[in-house]
């Protein structure tokens, strides 16, 4: 009856034979360690994942220039660093970190711009609905911060605050003042 020997078998029967083998003809155990090690280790493989590394920083930094010429900051930020990962310390892919966060706080402090723009737009026909002076007058105030100095709307808001200066002044509806903006506050 024949015996089958597995595959992995295999592998470990030669080793236990190249030792045998080894010991037999005299050849030291360090002088085994080297030869083990060139047998266990490919020498390709360090090389084949230098390359596997390489290919990984080009894709994802060729990814990241992509994303932010999309202006897709979030994705082109994983992909650099991806590609730092790849290649840690690398000056590109840093460079390419630093801007993508610089974009993605610029773009979230034009977002909450822009929401406090639409809040203050609510925020003023109502308190010139109720006369509370005090109220329109501090949302136009921050209105005219937050608009763009050479727009339209900006000289529009200007404008419309000396008429809000006037009513202040003659002290039009007391008894309405500060109803929807309590103490003038936006």
């Amino acid at each position: 009856m024949q015996k089958i020997v597995a595959r992995g078998q295999i592998g470990t029967i030669a080793v236990s034979l190249l030792l045998g083998t080894t010991l037999a003809s005299g050849i030291g155990l360090q002088t085994w360690a080297k030869v083990s090690e060139s047998t266990v280790a490919p020498a390709g493989l360090e090389s084949r994942l230098k390359q596997t590394r390489s290919q990984t920083y080009t894709n994802a930094m060729l990814a990241g220039y992509a994303a932010a010429e999309r202006k897709d900051y979030q994705t082109a930020l994983i992909n650099f660093r991806r590609a730092l990962a790849a290649r840690p310390g690398d000056r590109y892919a840093s460079a390419g970190i630093r801007n993508m966060e610089t974009y993605i706080a610029q773009e979230r402090a034009e977002a909450a711009k822009q929401a406090e723009i639409a809040r203050l737009e609510t925020t003023l026909p109502r308190a010139v609905a109720a006369s509370d002076w005090a109220c329109a007058a501090a949302s136009v105030d921050r209105l005219i911060e937050l608009v763009p100095p050479n727009s339209a709307d900006r000289a529009r808001l200007i404008a419309y605050r000396g008429e809000l200066t006037g009513l202040i002044q003659s002290r039009a509806n007391l008894d309405q003042w500060s109803t929807v903006c309590p103490g003038g506050q936006v």
